[in-house]
């Protein structure tokens, strides 16, 4: 059982503060979290054209095209939110976590803070690796396939739309050594068993990879390969903290 202290410490902010101060609390956690995301959104859009000039500047052809008039625009609109979603995600998760905090305990929260931090820092890591490691390479095996009389006429709007799919794909992906580290420390699933059945898993691994990226062997192997190395890599990772915690609770 836990300490009463630390029942009490859990209980007096939730006693101390009523129905109607959450629903105040958490429409101040929408408010930022809205203005976190547009202010840097507005500015972003000042910028969208020299951005967007810069993220088509590896298609190997000379031009990119739109063939509706509000193709541009819409897809300079789309860059902003995307580009200011991205600038704005630490500091939503952040608010999102002060609204979470007052009902864990303080060892709860503390366990929890590293969890998070890694979490957003693979994810933006899976965003960084997938624009200048895959989309380049996906990119030019697509074109590759072109002849003299059969050239790509390629859109912004088809351009930009698969870029995004590639980027967030990667980066919700590459929150698998969370999902492992979690299962492995609640005692859901046994490092051991992670690390037996890695055949199993890189089957998985190259399944999900030709779902979520464009059906090409190229783009699923370039998936499917960090995914593996994470896939071990966090199952030997587990396994160490699973001994450390269970050797510290032995000695106590």
């Amino acid at each position: 059982m836990r300490p009463l202290r630390e029942l009490t410490a859990r209980a007096a902010p939730a006693q101390q503060m009523s129905f109607i101060d959450h629903l105040g609390e958490l429409r101040s956690v929408i408010v930022h979290s809205v203005l976190a995301l547009l202010i840097p959104a507005i500015g972003y859009w000042f910028v969208s054209g020299s951005i967007l000039e810069w993220i088509v500047r590896g298609v190997p052809i000379d031009h990119l095209v739109f063939n509706a008039p509000s193709e541009a625009l819409s897809v300079r609109t789309k860059l902003s939110f995307v580009l200011g979603g991205l600038t704005a995600f630490p500091l939503i998760g952040y608010r999102v976590w002060r609204f979470v905090t007052p009902g864990l305990f303080r060892n709860e929260a503390r366990r929890i803070i590293p969890v998070v931090v890694s979490s957003v820092v693979l994810f933006y890591t899976g965003i960084v690796f997938s624009y200048f490691v895959v989309v380049p390479a996906i990119t030019n095996f697509m074109l590759g396939y072109a002849t003299p009389r059969v050239q790509p006429l390629i859109t912004v709007g088809a351009y930009f739309g698969t870029v995004a799919q590639i980027c967030l794909a990667f980066g919700l992906v590459f929150q698998l050594p969370i999902l492992i580290l979690l299962l492995a420390i609640t005692g859901l699933v046994s490092p051991r068993t992670f690390l037996r059945q890695w055949r199993y898993a890189i089957v998985i691994i190259f399944i999900a990879a030709a779902i979520f990226t464009p059906p090409d062997p190229v783009s699923q192997v370039l998936m499917a390969t960090p995914l593996c190395i994470l896939y071990i890599g966090s199952s030997l990772v587990a396994l160490v903290v699973v001994r450390r915690r269970d050797r510290a609770t032995e000695t106590t």
